[in-house]
């Protein structure tokens, strides 16, 4: 768990959100493709592909959303849009937040480019200005693991459930291989950007167990965790290489990701 105190320091919230709008992650997707122009048809076409290819169990959490109370959903770290696309496109009514300026205008211009309608707001995952019991659904990927305190962050997800709301959260596994690489490696998590000769990572990347998993999320009805993700475009050859069988046995067993399937 992170030692920061996230009320008190506002600073480093700034610090996280400047980080985030420069760090692009889904551009690692567009490795061979130099001359593609951010923010085009083209850019975002490429991405959404790659998305759904990795991201493959994304038809299981759009099922398991689907059966919310109302489709009012509101994405925490929405980023440049690309998940939250899919899930307009599916017929839920789009609220993204994001803390980072950067991501946010990308989001826009997505949003624009594919005639889809969305509401895309600058805000914090720990404090949601949004009213109790405003949503249907709450879905959040790779984010709250990059938040200070992401038990506060949790909470809010509670909060602004509806009775009977869904929420589907990736966080990131501490016992994964992926995790296991990392520190052997030393390697930053987040395709860290390069300045001046070194690279920056992100401020904040926490790791948990299912078990801290589970208290985290104690305020929930129902908790069910799966591990995905045994690992993705960042191991390059050796993901196309792997025998997708056994991919998805080990992602089983030692995933980057833990799937929180919740319902308030």
């Amino acid at each position: 768990m992170s030692n920061h105190n996230s009320d008190t320091d506002p600073d480093f919230f700034r610090q996280i959100s400047e980080f985030w709008s420069a760090q692009l992650n889904n551009e690692i997707f567009l490795r061979g493709h130099p001359d593609i122009e951010r923010g085009s048809k083209e850019y975002f076409d490429i991405i959404l592909s790659a998305r759904r290819k990795y991201i493959y169990y994304l038809p299981r959490i759009i099922e398991y959303l689907e059966a919310s109370p109302d489709n009012s959903l509101l994405e925490v770290g929405c980023g440049m849009g690309t998940d939250t696309l899919i899930f307009a496109e599916k017929g839920f009514q789009i609220t993204g937040i994001d803390l980072a300026q950067g991501h946010l205008q990308l989001a826009e211009r997505l949003f624009r480019l594919y005639n889809v309608s969305g509401e895309f707001i600058k805000g914090n995952a720990e404090i949601l200005p949004f009213s109790d019991e405003h949503f249907g659904c709450v879905f959040s990927f790779g984010v709250l693991h990059h938040t200070p305190n992401t038990p506060k962050a949790i909470q809010e997800v509670f909060r602004v459930l509806k009775p009977r709301g869904r929420a589907v959260l990736m966080l990131y596994n501490r016992m994964s291989l992926n995790n296991l690489a990392h520190w052997i490696t030393g390697k930053g998590f987040e395709n860290a950007r390069r300045e001046n000769g070194a690279r920056h990572d992100a401020p904040v990347t926490q790791r948990f167990t299912k078990s801290q998993v589970r208290r985290m999320c104690s305020m929930f009805r129902d908790c069910e965790i799966r591990v995905e993700y045994l690992y993705g475009a960042g191991w390059g050859k050796v993901y196309d290489l792997t025998p997708k069988l056994i991919y998805h046995i080990l992602s089983r067993i030692i995933g980057w990701h833990l799937l929180v399937y919740l319902t308030k």
